[in-house]
């Protein structure tokens, strides 16, 4: 049996950052049997749409893990202080363990392979990392479980000149949200800015309900919005748009780990929380201030030079 026990982390974003790794887990150890997890939060709903994952448990003891670790051949261990259950698997158990650790003090006596944490590292590669090192490698495994997921996904969707999707949503509240008219206003003023027909895509989660109501009372032309979509629809969106604009929330980090060209907006650096690569900007108010008072001139700036660069 394939296992992997999942960090401590209840919301959507930490969950996609993990897929990454499973997805190479699964491929490249286990005769691709699909993988049981093992989580501490109740998040199921987001791996049961993995094809590559059997089952996620729900496991509220150590002994429900542990019960489990003796049935498994091949451990991925995503809790780095997760020290003690490691090495009793591999006393008793003596199977092949890939670890996240906190620090490479005798992992060497415990593991196949390892990675040390980094909170400077974004999350999806520090996972990755365990496996490969060399980063074109790294950037072709980010990308590849969502390249599959989308090819599943029954999503229609119209080519325009310009395809902008949005992400104004956060599962944390307000203090993370750049607000939806900031978001509207930008879409508008980057498709007058380079002077093309422009369709504004909306991804918002359940949740959302002041957004949702916002936008379907406003009635724009030419704006589709997205609820509570499934992951495959969400990679074949990201990859259909041009730019994807959201603010740091768990349905961004599809459009991160694909390399789309992506400009996130931040309150606050959260460095293992974006990935800095050649079509990626983060954008920060100054420091100590609202992520609202983030300028809707400069991120249509930002985003028409993203455009014009690719």
């Amino acid at each position: 049996m394939n296992l992997a026990l999942l960090r401590n982390r209840p919301h959507f974003g930490a969950q996609i950052t993990t897929i990454p790794v499973l997805f190479f887990f699964f491929q490249n150890y286990g005769e691709q049997n699909p993988i049981t997890l093992l989580a501490k939060s109740d998040v199921a709903w987001v791996y049961n749409q993995l094809p590559w994952v059997k089952e996620c448990i729900h496991s509220k003891s150590k002994l429900t893990d542990f019960k489990k670790l003796r049935h498994c051949d091949n451990l991925l261990n995503l809790r780095p202080r997760n020290r003690l259950p490691i090495i009793l698997y591999k006393l008793l158990k003596g199977g092949s363990i890939f670890d996240l650790v906190k620090n490479d003090f005798l992992v060497h006596l415990t593991s196949e392979k390892h990675n040390v944490l980094s909170e400077e590292e974004y999350r999806a590669l520090a996972y990755l990392k365990i496996f490969i090192k060399e980063q074109y490698k790294l950037l072709q495994a980010l990308k590849a479980p969502f390249l599959e997921l989308m090819q599943d996904s029954k999503l229609i969707l119209e080519k325009a000149e310009l395809n902008i999707l949005m992400m104004p949503g956060g599962g944390a509240g307000e203090i993370k949200k750049w607000g939806i008219n900031n978001f509207l206003t930008a879409g508008k003023s980057i498709a007058d800015k380079l002077e093309k027909k422009c369709h504004v895509h909306v991804l918002l989660g359940p949740d959302e309900k002041e957004e949702i109501q916002k936008i379907q009372e406003l009635k724009i032309a030419n704006l589709s919005l997205h609820i509570n979509i499934p992951l495959n629809d969400i990679a074949k969106l990201v990859d259909h748009c041009d730019l994807t604009i959201a603010n740091d929330c768990g349905p961004s980090h599809i459009a991160q780990c694909m390399q789309k060209p992506y400009l996130g907006l931040f309150r606050e650096p959260n460095t293992e929380w974006f990935l800095s690569h050649a079509k990626s900007v983060k954008v920060l108010p100054q420091k100590g201030n609202n992520i609202k008072t983030i300028s809707t001139k400069s991120v249509t700036e930002i985003a028409v030079n993203l455009l014009k660069s690719q």
